[in-house]
């Protein structure tokens, strides 16, 4: 039973009573009665209120999650560079190099260092890479 059918029920009841219809107490009795009928009218137009107002914020939060998909670009299989403020390009991240201005670590593949220098993703600094590709290939078999 709905509470404006309680509501409706407990009046009927009160009127099946017959009380004397002046005496105080009877007065009382049905300003309660009144009282209930509309505090369960309230309680229904808040209820519908409520679900109108989930529905809104479900609709909100699906519109939100297709803008975090687009601006940040997120897939469901994570990455490995997530460690890294800044990838230069798709390659498989080879070198970090530190921003000497911000402190930003940043993940490079060997393109970027191709490319001889990069801004960094923090303050904006340009780095520039200068190094002999031998001084690579004898520091990765000395690692070896």
């Amino acid at each position: 039973m709905q509470l404006s059918e309680k509501a409706a029920y407990i009046k009927g009841v009160i009127e099946g009573l017959e009380l004397d219809p002046k005496d105080k107490q009877t007065k009382a009795i049905k300003l309660i009665a009144d009282l209930l009928t509309e505090m369960a009218a309230e309680i229904r137009d808040l209820g519908q209120c409520y679900d109108d107002v989930c529905d809104q914020v479900d609709g909100i939060s699906e519109d939100l999650a297709g803008v975090e998909d687009l601006v940040y670009d997120l897939d469901d299989e994570g990455d490995d560079d997530d460690d890294y403020d800044y990838v230069s390009s798709e390659d498989e991240i080879l070198y970090e190099v530190t921003c000497p201005t911000c402190g930003c670590e940043i993940g490079l593949a060997e393109s970027s260092l191709n490319d001889g220098s990069i801004n960094c993703p923090e303050c904006g600094e340009l780095l520039e890479f200068d190094y002999d590709e031998d001084e690579l290939d004898s520091d990765d078999e000395s690692e070896e």
